[in-house]
């Protein structure tokens, strides 16, 4: 009796081990391909070439730049700047919610950013992870005191260590922008009409030369309907056939 009980106790906490939220697989959406794009909790990321996005077209809210393989930072009025953000107004600054456009993809509005990566151009060094996006509603634009940056709204590590994994190679040069993250609209219902976000670069490819910028395209036209095609979504599990059938549904 006495090893029937300790051979169920230990299915038991198998169980439990198996089901825990710790030790749930990471999500890595690769955007090394054309056009390929990705979903990790319910954020679509693509990797995208959205020229022309020079002066008129984007603005930038916050630059990160380091020699050390990893940099991390994000946007604010305030100073001194805690990480590795640019100190220049011009490229740190506030954000205000009415200023990240909003667009359709699919049946659901989401907020759109514009992430520009500079690497080295040649070999692995081209490859650079984004392996933390946090988004943050604050009610001023000069908090400083990260994580304290107001009410926490998404977190691209919620549930497990998930990352992104971006070339230089497809899009070379700055300004040309590298990815565009679709951050749902429904999670920006808190109080606060500031945006702060929080990113980290080169935990599992380094950070090798020049900065990494986050921005919003400027609109003066009402959003398009874009939909979604999923080419690069890691569906684990389900295989090369689900995939198939989703590009199926979702393209035009």
């Amino acid at each position: 009796m006495g090893a029937r009980m300790r051979f169920i106790g230990a299915v038991f906490f198998s169980l439990i081990v198996s089901s825990s939220p710790l030790q749930a697989a990471p999500t890595v959406v690769d955007l090394t391909i054309p056009g390929s794009s990705g979903q990790i909790n319910d954020a679509w990321f693509y990797q995208a070439d959205p020229k022309p996005t020079g002066t008129g077209y984007i603005r930038s809210f916050v630059r990160l730049q380091t020699n050390d393989d990893i940099s991390q930072g994000y946007n604010t009025d305030g100073r001194p700047l805690q990480f590795d953000e640019n100190e220049s107004s011009e490229f740190t600054r506030s954000l205000r919610l009415a200023d990240v456009p909003i667009v359709i993809l699919g049946d659901a509005e989401y907020r759109e950013f514009l992430l520009d990566i500079n690497e080295s151009n040649g070999g692995d060094k081209r490859l650079l992870s984004l392996d933390a996006i946090e988004i943050y509603l604050g009610g001023s634009g000069d908090l400083l005191d990260y994580p304290n940056l107001g009410t926490l709204i998404y977190d691209l590590d919620d549930g497990a260590d998930n990352w992104i994994l971006l070339d230089y190679s497809l899009n070379p040069g700055s300004g040309g922008g590298d990815m565009l993250a679709y951050i749902p609209n429904s999670l920006f219902n808190s109080e606060g009409e500031y945006v702060y976000l929080y990113s980290r670069f080169g935990e599992n490819h380094a950070n090798t030369a020049g900065f990494e910028e986050w921005a919003v395209r400027e609109r003066e036209y009402e959003p398009p309907v874009v939909i979604p095609a999923p080419g690069a979504v890691l569906l684990a599990g389900l295989g090369s056939i689900l995939v198939g059938l989703l590009r199926g549904r979702l393209s035009l």
